[in-house]
């Protein structure tokens, strides 16, 4: 994309936006409610050009970009004019008797948001309709590996009735869509690796404007032996695996109770050895297609046997259809616990006590997401609280993302910012503060011209109120009626 028409896009979306900021929040759900009918009407078409060109199976493109993205859309719906309506808000009695201050949620503008492939409806559609119910447009940059889904969410949101320009979509490679980035939009929603994410954040920094980074993670599950062993065991298979494990918030490193710690490496292996590949109704992972996805795994896989690790699944061959790794005896330093993985691996390993299991988990410089199994409520309260993660499930794994009122982000490497439920509405948002005088005297005492009287007056005020004791302030007193 050239410079210019960067520029084209970014000003047809501005002067749409005008428009579209000046519905209310009320009216522009109203208007949005036919894209999530449209959605719906026509889910079989969009499940089979997401598995078709991601390499899916259907059921996860119905749960994971459908439901999610049809969950949010009714969410906001609903909510929205509650969330961002005008919030009435305190001020210092005595400094601000005859005022009120009341808070406004305004748009940023215009957001770019640059989407990902692994959930390319739901990582595309999730945060733009959230920008659009908060009032702006939208620039929406898809991946380039995923340009059918791209003109499916044009044509969607053209058959929704959206105003022409509130939503443009691209789906150029990166070196092609800077151009969007240099536009400088009002916004940027970004969502991707770490290493892309920083050169994004660096770009948005260098022009002061704003941005969320949702990146990747390398989300740990702690297993206690108090827990449910074949719940545990089906739950974190699929939390490694799920859409082959290309999912940010996906399960790759287990920490397991040593007591039961052979068990649980048995029955894993046994159900994954269980695992249908395919890309029809009842396949449950399927072939990755990105060779680059492909290589990276291989090199981490091969990295950490390298330096000691064990694999207990045949070794993954460059092979469209790599089959799941699972290793154990991993080191601290291997590739495969430090770096980003995107594809079906997992390490495990065991560990004694609850505090080795805490310092474990907060290890790894990605804190997305964090599962914890366990029997004891207590302790998996005490547990989530003590992990660096944007989000905890206990119990289960991955589902956290599908609740629309629950804000989701990360910490650490894993990005900043959250979006989803009421958060969501806000970080689409800027707050603008107004402050009413409705009790007009002829002056105040802080207006010129200063004077003797009223600096001890001030000064006499906070010292009583924020001094040790009301016998300071009394002690003050000398000069307070003064000229």
């Amino acid at each position: 994309m050239r410079a210019e028409e960067a520029q084209s896009r970014l000003a047809r979306a501005r002067s749409a936006q005008v428009n579209w900021a000046a519905l209310s929040v009320t009216q522009r759900a109203r208007a949005l409610r036919p894209l999530r009918h449209v959605i719906a009407q026509r889910m079989d078409e969009i499940i089979g050009v997401i598995s078709a060109e991601v390499g899916k199976p259907p059921m996860d493109a119905l749960v994971g970009d459908l439901l999610v993205t049809l969950e949010q859309l009714r969410f906001y719906e609903r909510r929205a004019s509650h969330i961002l309506r005008p919030r009435r808000v305190g001020a210092p009695t005595p400094f601000y008797w005859g005022t009120r201050f009341v808070e406004i949620s305004e748009p940023h503008g215009v957001v770019l948001v640059c989407a990902p492939w692994n959930y390319p409806l739901q990582l595309s559609l999730v945060p733009t309709a959230t920008a659009l119910f908060a009032g702006n447009a939208v620039l929406l940059k898809c991946s380039e590996h995923a340009p059918r889904t791209a003109r499916l969410i044009e044509d969607l949101c053209a058959t929704a009735g959206l105003p022409r320009d509130l939503v443009q979509v691209s789906c150029e490679p990166p070196d092609e869509a800077s151009a969007l980035l240099d536009a400088a939009a009002d916004f940027i929603f970004f969502t991707g690796s770490a290493r892309n994410g920083r050169i994004v954040a660096a770009k948005a920094a260098a022009q002061m404007v704003p941005c969320v980074m949702e990146l990747g993670g390398k989300d740990p599950a702690l297993v206690f032996s108090s827990c449910n062993l074949e719940r545990t065991v089906k739950g974190l298979v699929y939390g490694a695996f799920s859409n082959s494990g290309q999912v940010c918030i996906g399960t790759k490193r287990i920490y397991v109770q040593q007591p039961i710690f052979d068990e649980f490496q048995r029955l894993f292996l046994e159900k994954l050895h269980l695992l249908r590949s395919g890309t029809t109704v009842e396949s449950d992972i399927a072939p990755i297609r990105l060779q680059t996805v492909r290589w990276q795994m291989l090199d981490q896989v091969r990295d950490a046997i390298a330096l000691g690790a064990k694999l207990h699944t045949p070794e993954p061959a460059g092979t469209e259809a790599i089959a799941p790794a699972v290793l154990t005896d991993v080191p601290a330093g291997a590739a495969l616990l430090t770096d980003e993985s995107f594809g079906p691996v997992v390490c495990i390993a065991p560990f004694e006590s609850e505090a080795e299991a805490v310092v474990l988990a907060n290890s790894s410089a990605f804190a997305l997401s964090a599962s914890i199994w366990t029997a004891r409520s207590t302790q998996a309260t005490r547990v989530a609280l003590q992990l660096d993660c944007g989000s905890c499930v206990i119990n289960d794994v991955i589902r956290s993302i599908g609740n629309p009122q629950a804000a989701f982000g990360g910490n650490k490497s894993s990005g900043y910012g959250r979006y989803h439920g009421a958060e969501g509405l806000h970080t689409f948002s800027r707050v603008k503060s107004i402050m009413t005088v409705h009790r007009l005297s002829r002056t105040e005492i802080h207006w010129f011209p200063f004077r003797r009287r009223t600096f001890a007056q001030l000064r006499w005020v906070l010292r009583l109120r924020h001094g040790r004791s009301f016998l300071d302030a009394v002690k003050n007193l000398a000069g307070l009626w003064g000229p």
